[in-house]
């Protein structure tokens, strides 16, 4: 019995050694295990704290990389308030900026804005002129820059001033010739009138026709101050109001057989322009179709909104046409087919609508055509809002 309770507390004790010594290797195992745990914190905390430090670093440069910016940058959010922006964008739109709408910021800082972002700079109120592109953000809303353009405008006006003289130079050459023939008979009639024994009729007859050499001078000079007087002061107006304009100086020299028609596709289209200027340009090549009519003629105007901004008048008829070997001079200074003609009209047009930063076409003929002629003037269009 004795011997009995030995073996069994023998047995309780190896089961206790064994249970110890698991126990220990165990705890050991654990301690290796946390101690390598430790570490590795211990080097993701180090690893994380250089990351941390990379990235200030790399936002410092940002930053730094921004405020230096020559072009103004603008961060707006989805609903186009604006959420951060720059010393650059702070000097070319002015304060405040922050937390407020990009477009109210636009309607106050420039004139008339609506361009940008087309290919035309918008003028700011400040006198400066900017372009302005923008781009969606992947994380939501818009980041916008804008690039003062101001010299390398001035330096395009300039230049196209410039080309202004230089053609006006042209012009004045062939007007010294224009001017000497109606200028002669002006003077031959009018000294016909002084001499003795001038039947009445007879100084009628001399007066019409100083009359009419002195009106053919005087409309030389007009065609030669609207071609210098293209680059006038520009405001916004209605393209609609512009072909009715042109349709009221153009209904008197209507008759039988001519039929006037004047469609708007966008009623709301605007453009910034010199309004006599541009009703004359597009009165002049409406007023050559009529000229070149030998008999019945559809004439149409029409004004539509074109790609990217744009505003197109056209104007189109059934007549002659052009023939395909002047086309790519009707539009030279003094370049004529009609024999009373002095070949200032489409040079007058180009001009016009070059000084409004446009673009005048002849356009390619419809296959099949082999009469009628359209012409395109293409100008920026103005926001209406």
């Amino acid at each position: 019995m004795a011997a009995t309770k030995l073996e069994l507390i023998e047995n309780r004790r190896s089961e206790l050694q064994a249970a110890f010594l698991a126990f220990g290797s165990a705890s050991g195992q654990l301690s290796g295990a946390f101690d390598a745990l430790r570490a590795q914190v211990a080097e993701l905390r180090a690893e994380l704290g250089e990351a941390r430090a990379g990235k200030e670093h790399l936002a410092a440069r940002l930053s730094a990389l921004i405020t230096g910016l020559p072009g103004g940058v603008l961060v707006l959010d989805s609903g186009g308030e604006i959420q951060e922006c720059n010393p650059a964008a702070r000097e070319l739109l002015g304060e405040p900026l922050l937390a407020q709408s990009f477009a109210a910021v636009l309607a106050r800082a420039a004139i008339g804005a609506g361009g940008g972002g087309l290919g035309e700079p918008i003028e700011l109120r400040s006198g400066r002129f900017a372009n302005i592109s923008r781009r969606e953000l992947q994380s939501g809303g818009e980041v916008v820059l804008l690039a003062d353009v101001t010299e390398s405008h001035l330096m395009q006006v300039l230049l196209a001033r410039q080309q202004r003289l230089l053609t006006l130079g042209e012009l004045a050459a062939g007007l010294a010739h224009q001017i000497r023939t109606p200028l002669a008979a002006a003077l031959l009639y009018a000294s016909q009138m002084t001499l003795a024994g001038r039947t009445p009729a007879d100084l009628a007859r001399c007066a019409e026709r100083t009359v009419g050499s002195l009106k053919q001078l005087d409309k030389l000079v007009n065609d030669m101050l609207a071609f210098t007087h293209g680059g006038a002061a520009r405001e916004a107006v209605s393209v609609s109001a512009l072909l009715e304009q042109v349709a009221q100086w153009l209904r008197p020299a209507l008759h039988r057989g001519i039929r006037l028609t004047i469609r708007t596709q966008a009623p709301d289209l605007m453009v910034r322009a010199n309004a006599p200027s541009l009703v004359s340009a597009v009165l002049n090549l409406a007023t050559n179709a009529l000229q070149a009519a030998a008999g019945d003629l559809d004439l149409e105007l029409l004004a539509r909104r074109a790609a990217c901004g744009r505003a197109q008048i056209v104007v189109s008829d059934n007549g002659p046409g052009v023939p395909a070997h002047i086309r790519e001079r009707i539009f030279e200074p003094f370049f004529t087919t009609r024999a009373r003609g002095n070949g200032i009209g489409l040079a007058i047009v180009k001009s016009v609508v070059e000084a409004h930063q446009g673009s005048v076409s002849l356009a390619d003929a419809p296959c099949g055509a082999a009469t009628g002629a359209t012409f395109i003037i293409d100008l920026p269009a103005e926001d209406s809002e």
